[in-house]
């Protein structure tokens, strides 16, 4: 499991992301601790990184961390924007989840109006993605906000899968992350999108879409030490690796849920 962690401070996360940068890819590197009260904690952790890094490396993070302080949670994107350093919002558990889409939009329409300074999370296992993804794009298209997207399949169908809310039928999951590749790619003058996937088929249709309209439609996303042998090949794509750090005790829960996943043949994870 610790082949895919960078280490526990920032300074390994660092000394990771430079290993990915001389690779050719871009790193986005992620406080991975999700189960705390400590939001000051998580806050310093987040600015003392932003401190550390610069432009050609973004940052994740898990509002739900900041227990969704919109005070906090801007205060930080703004020190990330004035470094030039793009904030990927990542996904949230289904408890949380119109807690996510409220902030999240908020935090786009009030950061992307220039250029994209924040990426939004789409899991497309979700029954309602597609149409919220058409949704927010329709919406903030005629508001002349530019969107970051990032699709991903799901995190946590091990904890949910019988919540409802959820495709149960990995060839639906597989559907609803490809349309909404098709989707993203009929509107992408006004959008920034990332597929974070490790499906190969999904890689490919990003591919394809790219070469089809002669331009960079999609960046690609995968997670440290994963997939390695399809995305390493990649030359002529954008491609980020996901670099989890922290506490080694306080990332457990980040820990099981991606080792589950991964357990479960990668069908769902990212």
């Amino acid at each position: 499991m610790f082949k895919y962690i960078a280490g526990n401070t920032i300074k390994h996360s660092i000394n990771t992301s430079k290993k990915v940068l001389t690779s050719g890819k871009i790193p986005i590197i992620n406080y991975a601790i999700e189960e705390t009260k400590d939001i000051d904690r998580i806050y310093n952790e987040h600015i003392n990184l932003i401190s550390s890094v610069g432009k050609d490396n973004k940052i994740a993070i898990k509002l739900s961390s900041f227990n969704f302080d919109n005070l906090l949670i801007n205060k930080l994107i703004n020190k990330a924007k004035n470094k030039n350093i793009q904030i990927v919002i990542d996904a949230e558990k289904g408890d949380d989840f119109f807690k996510y889409q409220h902030i999240s939009n908020e935090l786009v329409f009030d950061n992307n109006k220039d250029k994209c300074n924040v990426v939004k999370t789409y899991q497309m296992y979700r029954k309602d993605s597609l149409h919220l993804l058409k949704e927010d794009i329709n919406f903030f298209k005629g508001k002349n906000i530019i969107t970051g997207n990032k699709i991903v399949r799901g995190a946590y169908w091990n904890n949910e899968n019988k919540e409802g809310y959820l495709f149960n039928n990995k060839n639906d999951t597989d559907i609803s992350y490809n349309s909404g590749s098709l989707f993203l790619s009929e509107n992408s003058k006004y959008s920034y999108n990332i597929l974070a996937t490790h499906n190969k088929e999904s890689i490919n249709l990003g591919i394809l879409l790219n070469k089809i309209h002669n331009k960079k439609i999609f960046d690609f996303a995968h997670l440290l030490g994963m997939r390695e042998d399809v995305y390493n090949n990649l030359k002529s794509e954008n491609v980020h690796v996901y670099i989890p750090y922290g506490p080694y005790k306080d990332m457990i829960p980040y820990l099981f849920r991606r080792l589950y996943e991964n357990i479960d043949t990668l069908k769902y994870m990212f």
